[in-house]
């Protein structure tokens, strides 16, 4: 795994990739999220890529664990998009 983390850094999401991360988080495929978020698949490959970058984390698993345990998002019943 990378080592650029470090547990006193503060990792910046842009809004979006939270806002992906939110959708994963509640089980929604990338065709589901690229239709949800009026955006091209591949668009959200690159999302992906990103925050699994910026997180750490080699797969949506990784991400899911992270975005939790580093208070990345809120869960509440269900995923919204504003």
């Amino acid at each position: 795994m990378k080592t650029l983390k470090n547990s006193t850094s503060k990792i910046l999401l842009t809004e979006r990739e939270k806002q992906v991360i939110e959708l994963i988080v509640y089980e929604h495929s990338t065709i589901e999220i690229a239709n949800l978020l009026y955006l091209s698949k591949e668009t959200i490959k690159s999302h992906r890529g990103k925050i699994m970058f910026k997180l750490d984390v080699r797969n949506v698993a990784g991400i899911v664990r992270e975005a939790i345990l580093g208070n990345h998002i809120t869960i509440g019943n269900q995923a919204h998009v504003s």
